[in-house]
């Protein structure tokens, strides 16, 4: 939501920001305006109104940010009338005068269209031609993938995850994965699925459609769900899998290496969710905090609120024939892990909204209902079905992360994409505390003392510390001739046990 002007006060700190700045502001837009009204306008009314919503200036200097003659009377009429007349819909603009520098300055808040109203556009260009965006400090053409977005939205309705794939067969499903989900649909039919068959429940959950000789295809929902290898068809419908050695993309450490860990991950969404989930804990640690032999397992990513975000980036993705290019991105940083899924928000729901409803927005209404009732083993054994499909998610993800101590998800939705980000995990002071060298021998004679021997990467994952964290307390100890090693000084496979 954008910051309206409504005093002279806050027109001066708008213009401020813009001079310190140099250029207009995502949220502001300064016109000169001293020949008469800007033909420039109407793009700018329509890409705030298509965006977020924002402030036209009119009567300062783009150059110099200071006031000029105008004449109010003409732009304030024109305005209203560009407003009403030149743009569909038309939008309700708030417009006032104002003055900075003794002048008289003619202000008009935009406010956001709400998302059925999406795209709005400059009539006379149609709406192909007339939508914009506002980005940065600049208006831009929608393309027609972003207009196809917004009427999407606007009519609430995506088949896309229906399509029929042609070239696919029933045999392309996962006939482990079926017979589990045909189990649950088949436990608890009390009404009209009791009586179908097999196939007709397929095909009325739109796991499968007759194409025109009337041969049973799958869908594109039907092969993500239940597929044995859906990638053979959409290659990019898969998960990438990054872990960076450094908070910006691209950067390589002193040894030129860009990753830490990469993988494509491919399979049905049972299959690519739970990789996913490895892929991500076997990067992270597991241990925060030492106790005795023991250690806390407080991951620096809880993996439900993981689990939650991956799932619903799968689900309620874009599938449209525009983003089947895109996979969905699991980046983790230092500092962060983001999960990135084509295709922002569906239908009205707002960023500002998610988890505050108990209601769901599905893009992909078909897919979410099979998923419901396809059988997941999670990565800790547990034994369920891989979404709930409740609106329950994005509390599940707020509250994991409120249990370890971590800030709220930062969530970004555009036309094109949904980002979901976390930040690292801090340590506590009382956490800090455990972390004492004391602290660590004590746990380590425990856990030497319960096993005849263990390697130092042993040691390293009970503390949840690293090797050579832990090598280096070793060696003290063994100075102190308290532990001694098993083998080779400088073997790989070398052990410690205490000494008798």
């Amino acid at each position: 939501m954008f910051s309206k002007i409504s005093n002279d006060m806050d027109l001066a700190n708008a213009i401020n920001l813009m001079r310190e700045a140099g250029t207009d502001l995502a949220a502001y837009e300064i016109k000169e305006a001293g020949g008469g009204f800007p033909s420039s306008v109407v793009e700018s009314m329509v890409a705030f109104a298509n965006t977020s919503g924002g402030v036209i200036v009119l009567g300062i200097s783009e150059k110099t940010f200071q006031a000029v003659d105008i004449d109010v009377k003409l732009l304030q009429s024109r305005l209203a009338q560009t407003a009403r007349e030149h743009i569909v819909p038309a939008v309700h603009v708030d417009i006032l005068v104002l003055r900075y520098a003794g002048k008289p300055v003619v202000v008009a808040n935009v406010p956001e269209l709400p998302a059925a109203q999406k795209p709005c556009y400059v009539k006379k260009h149609g709406r192909v031609q007339g939508s914009y965006l506002r980005t940065g400090d600049g208006d831009y053409h929608l393309t027609m993938y972003e207009i196809d977005r917004f009427v999407e939205n606007q009519h609430r309705v995506a088949r896309n995850d229906v399509d029929v794939v042609f070239d696919a067969t029933v045999d392309d499903l996962d006939r482990g994965l079926l017979d589990g989900w045909l189990k649950i649909q088949r436990g608890g039919s009390f009404g009209g699925t009791a009586s179908m068959s097999d196939e007709q429940l397929m095909v009325n959950r739109r796991i499968v459609a007759y194409d025109s000789q009337g041969a049973l295809r799958p869908t594109i929902a039907g092969l993500l769900a239940i597929g044995s290898f859906p990638q053979k068809f959409f290659p990019r419908l898969n998960i990438v899998f990054s872990a960076f050695p450094t908070p910006a993309k691209g950067d390589a450490t002193a040894g030129g290496r860009r990753f830490v860990d990469s993988e494509n991950i491919d399979g049905s969404i049972p299959v690519m969710l739970l990789t996913a989930l490895r892929a991500v804990s076997r990067n992270i640690r597991h241990g925060a905090v030492v106790q005795g032999a023991l250690r806390e397992d407080v991951p620096e990513y809880p993996l439900a609120a993981v689990r939650e975000a991956v799932a619903n980036a799968l689900m309620h993705r874009d599938y449209s024939l525009d983003a089947q290019g895109s996979p969905v991105r699991v980046e983790l940083y230092p500092d962060r892990l983001e999960i990135i899924n084509p295709g922002g928000l569906f239908g009205p729901l707002t960023v500002e909204e998610l988890g505050e409803k108990g209601e769901t927005q599905s893009r992909n209404q078909f897919l979410s209902r099979i998923l419901e009732d396809v059988p997941y083993t999670d990565v800790d054994g547990k034994v369920g079905h891989v979404v709930e499909n409740r609106g329950t998610g994005y509390a599940i993800i707020k509250g994991s992360l409120a249990e370890a101590l971590m800030d709220p998800p930062i969530s970004v939705s555009t036309l094109s994409e949904f980002r979901i980000l976390f930040r690292h995990r801090k340590m506590t002071e009382q956490e800090g505390v455990s972390y004492s060298r004391s602290n660590v021998e004590q746990a380590i004679l425990m856990y030497l003392a319960e096993r005849q021997s263990a390697s130092s990467s042993e040691l390293a994952n009970a503390a949840g510390l690293s090797t050579k964290t832990i090598r280096d307390y070793i060696s003290r100890m063994m100075a102190e001739g308290v532990v001694e090693g098993i083998g080779s000084k400088y073997s790989p496979k070398r052990r410690y046990r205490l000494v008798r």
